[in-house]
């Protein structure tokens, strides 16, 4: 009886190059599959897979290498397409991934790996604070609250009944940048950026207890 060796590697072109061998002979889709198992093993190719290959044969097909695709390219995840991203996201912190897909050609799932998982980048908005104080307006709140204190131990609580406090309504004349707006690309090394609520404008008015006034810019009012 004639002795089989079961060859352990093999290529795809090296199969697909016996299926053509064996259907130029006519031999059957199942056949060939029989004798692709007893060389190769049972884990080379499924039937219907061996069926399909000697159909593109039937068609014409000679090739037994895979045929290019076109499109982009599957290497997008380059150390040249990384640096590019970091320095289009340090010249323009608020650029999307659809822009960084436009500008290197790349796909939209490659674009977000490289800024999320190799650079570890994150959007996120910047800290909100009240009021932007100069250094001009902490002199001056603390020169009030100094005098404030020296008028308390002086007059007790006297001092104290005779403040009248209130609140004001800053009202701009145009729209103020949204936090979702303000959103920007950082990274764990950036430095919180801080937006402030309200900044010094001439383009706003104020409303206190019914009474409108006009506003001026760093104003002698405390802020």
């Amino acid at each position: 009886m004639e002795r089989r060796c079961v060859l352990n590697s093999w290529s795809k072109e090296e199969v697909r190059a016996v299926i053509c061998y064996e259907w130029a002979r006519g031999v059957s889709g199942t056949g060939i599959h029989n004798r692709l198992v007893e060389v190769y093993g049972p884990g080379v190719m499924s039937k219907q897979m061996v069926r399909r290959w000697c159909r593109t044969f039937n068609d014409g097909r000679q090739q037994v290498e895979d045929i290019p695709r076109a499109g982009r390219t599957r290497k997008a995840t380059t150390d040249a397409n990384v640096r590019k991203v970091d320095d289009m996201i340090r010249a323009n912190r608020r650029i999307t991934i659809d822009e960084v897909e436009e500008e290197l050609g790349i796909s939209h799932e490659r674009a977000q790996n490289i800024i999320h998982d190799i650079l570890r980048y994150r959007k996120v908005s910047a800290r909100w604070l009240p009021r932007q104080l100069t250094s001009t307006h902490k002199e001056q709140r603390m020169g009030v609250s100094l005098e404030h204190l020296v008028r308390y131990h002086e007059d007790g609580n006297d001092f104290l009944f005779r403040i009248v406090t209130g609140d004001e309504t800053w009202v701009h004349h145009f729209t103020p940048e949204s936090k979702v707006a303000s959103m920007e690309w950082k990274n764990p090394s950036s430095p919180v950026r801080k937006k402030f609520k309200t900044t010094p404008s001439a383009d706003k008015e104020s409303g206190y207890h019914g009474v409108k006034v006009s506003a001026t810019p760093l104003s002698s009012n405390i802020q």
